[in-house]
Formats: C-alpha cells, sequence, structure tokens
C-alpha cells in the first residue's frame, strides 16, 4: 500500500527528468541535426536543370530525390550495363521534407533503390534553375541522427508520464475519500485505515493494528460487538413475558393455600392476651 501510494510521485518525477533531458539534447544537437540532414551539404550528386551526370550506386542503399519545390520528380536513372531505367517510387511516411540551415525546405519528390551495383546515368529534366539533389539516406552521421531520434522518443515517453502520474493521484485521492477514517504517511499520501466493507468505524484503532493494516496489508476490523447481557427472570408470575410458567406457579400458590391450617377463636384470644402483657410490661 505504501509503495503504491508514491507510485505517482515517481512516475511524475520520472516524467519530468526524462522530459527534461530530451529537450536539452535536442536543442543542443539541433545546429548539427540540421547541417546533417541538408541535402545541399550532403548529396551525393547534385544536377541543375536540365543537365545529367554518373554515379556509382549501390542495390544495398536507399536514395532519395530532393527539390526546393514539391513538384513532380522531372528526372531519369539509367542502369549504364544493361541500359535500363531504374523504377523511381513515392517518399514512404518517415521520409519528410528537410530544413536547411539557410532556413530553406527542401522537399523530397522520389525514392528510389538500384537494381545493381555500378554506374548509373542521371537526367534532372526540369526547367533551368531547378536544382535536383541525390541523397543517400545511409550517408549521414549516424550518430547524431540516433541521437535525435531517442531525443524525440524520451519527450513522447516523459510527456506520457506526466499526465499518467496526476491521473493516478487523483484516483487515489478519491478513493481516500470513501474512507471514514485514514492516516498521513511520511510522503504525504493519505492511506485509508477504515474497514473494508466501507462501514463506519465504531472505536479507534491501535498503533499495532495500524502498523499491521499499512505494512502487512491487513484489513482491519473496526467494529465493536456488544455483549449479551443475562436475561432476568420476570418477578411477578401474571407477567405477559412469561411463557409456558403461568400456570405452574398459579398452581402452586394455591397448593399453598390449601395447606393452611384453621385457627380456633380460643387460640386468637391466647395470642391476643400473649402481646399485651409482653406490651405493658
Amino acid at each position: 500500500m505504501e509503495s503504491a501510494s508514491r507510485l505517482p510521485k515517481k512516475l511524475a518525477i520520472a516524467g519530468a527528468i526524462i522530459l527534461g533531458l530530451s529537450i536539452a539534447v535536442l536543442v543542443s544537437f539541433a545546429d548539427d541535426l540540421e547541417a546533417t540532414t541538408d541535402p545541399s551539404l550532403n548529396s551525393v550528386l547534385a544536377l541543375e536543370g536540365g543537365e545529367s551526370g554518373q554515379i556509382n550506386l549501390s542495390k544495398d542503399s536507399s536514395y532519395l530525390l530532393f527539390r526546393l519545390t514539391n513538384g513532380a520528380h522531372n528526372c531519369t536513372i539509367t542502369e549504364e550495363a544493361t541500359q535500363t531505367d531504374v523504377t523511381i517510387g513515392e517518399p514512404g511516411w518517415f521520409e519528410s521534407d528537410r530544413p536547411g540551415e539557410g532556413g530553406e525546405l527542401y522537399y523530397v519528390v522520389g525514392s528510389f533503390i538500384p537494381d545493381e551495383n555500378g554506374l548509373h546515368s542521371i537526367e534532372n529534366s526540369a526547367l533551368e534553375g531547378e536544382t535536383l539533389w541525390v541523397v543517400d539516406i545511409f550517408d549521414v552521421e549516424s550518430n547524431i541522427v540516433w541521437i535525435t531520434y531517442a531525443s524525440c522518443c524520451g519527450i513522447f515517453c516523459g510527456s506520457g508520464l506526466i499526465p499518467l502520474a496526476f491521473i493516478l493521484w487523483r484516483n487515489g485521492r478519491k478513493n481516500v475519500g470513501k474512507a471514514d477514517l485514514v492516516m498521513q504517511t511520511a510522503d504525504g499520501m493519505l492511506v485509508p485505515i477504515a474497514p473494508a466493507d466501507g462501514g463506519m468505524q465504531q472505536r479507534v484503532p491501535t498503533t499495532d493494528e495500524i502498523w499491521r493494516s499499512v505494512h502487512g496489508n491487513e484489513v482491519l476490523n473496526l467494529s465493536i460487538s456488544e455483549p449479551l447481557e443475562e436475561q432476568v427472570p420476570a418477578p411477578f408470575a401474571d407477567r405477559p413475558d412469561r411463557n409456558g410458567e403461568h400456570s405452574r406457579v398459579i398452581d402452586e400458590i394455591e397448593s399453598v393455600e390449601e395447606t393452611v391450617p384453621e385457627t380456633t377463636g380460643d387460640e386468637v384470644v391466647e395470642s391476643q392476651k400473649g402481646w399485651k402483657s409482653w406490651d405493658e410490661g
């Protein structure tokens, strides 16, 4: 229970640390990342409009075509050994546009993978002034790219841990509010120590009971059992709360009256004389 109460605080601290470090790393490597991903600085071939050129390409790599305008690639790639054209496809989800150091935005207009290794001819059939850049996506400083990807993942992770910690903290507060008796731990969390059935407590628990509840997950039983009082028999025989004994008691009284001996008149006179003589001295 104690570890569960500290979980939101730990998640919030971890999320804040991950988020802060990721942002700091991303900001510190921002300039290096732009220089690494700028097509004008990292291209294997740059062709002006109407120009053509030759370059050795590898089938184990993947290439992207960039322009300063978002339009058709207007490019033809031919393998010199077989004189076959290489298919140029649409860029994938992760092959996004790239910013340049001068503030320009380079649009990715196509991607391709050569069928064979060797010399290839590339022709830029666009108008004059429309430069085409061919970029090998594996010919970059991988350390900077991976650090950037890790920083982005850290930002997403840290941003998710902080709301999660807040949700768990709110749920813990709601659960504590239902308890009739709570105690405050060293980290400020309120731990319920009321009965598990939600009933109102009838007595204050002892220190040993609180310790066993917090550290041993023992459910407290704060109810008080009332002692049973012994029932006193009714004092009169004719009381309505006497069950089954009324007739028996009446019979006993009548039998006692029948056995009383009758007193004669002479005995009464002698008794009166006796107490008068005693009274007169």
